[in-house]
């Protein structure tokens, strides 16, 4: 019950902290020139970022499946040297935990997988402690705060891909 309270207060939490990020830039016309590969990663960035922004707004249902899009993307772009092993798993555990935060589990059926990653990916990122048992909107404040720092990551990663 305290994951689906945590998942619940994170998504009331959502919409203020998503006004601290840019908003994605329009989609790029395509080209036969292919494009660099920091604008590719970026892009990915900002349709994962409009995922995150929508998260207190839209169903799980809807967000899971652009998940999912983004997912099959970012392995696409690994296959085809866009993205390097060490970008694509970053890109890829960020997908991961924000899915995870997604999760209905009425039951707390998951809640031990949801809290072992989202306390692994809190500390990884921010080197604090997340405590799924402690207050709740003290917790959202740390995991938005990993959300937010892996993104910022993440995006100074992709400029530097050539």
């Amino acid at each position: 019950m305290r994951a689906r309270f945590a998942v619940a207060a994170l998504l009331v939490a959502v919409p203020a902290f998503s006004q601290t990020l840019p908003p994605p830039p329009p989609p790029s016309a395509p080209s036969s020139t292919p494009r660099p590969r920091s604008e590719v990663a970026g892009e990915l960035l900002d349709r994962l970022q409009g995922v995150f922004d929508r998260m207190s707004t839209s169903g799980e249902r809807e967000l899971a499946d652009e998940l999912s899009n983004l997912a099959l993307d970012g392995r696409a772009c690994l296959r085809e040297g866009v993205f390097d092993r060490e970008f694509h798993a970053r890109y890829a555990r960020l997908l991961r935990v924000l899915r995870l935060a997604l999760i209905t589990d009425t039951g707390d059926i998951l809640a031990d997988i949801v809290n072992r990653e989202l306390i692994a990916f809190v500390k990884d990122v921010t080197g604090k402690t997340y405590d799924p048992a402690a207050g709740a909107s003290e917790q959202i404040v740390l995991f938005s705060d990993a959300v937010a720092t892996e993104f910022t990551a993440l995006h100074a990663q992709a400029r530097r891909l050539k």
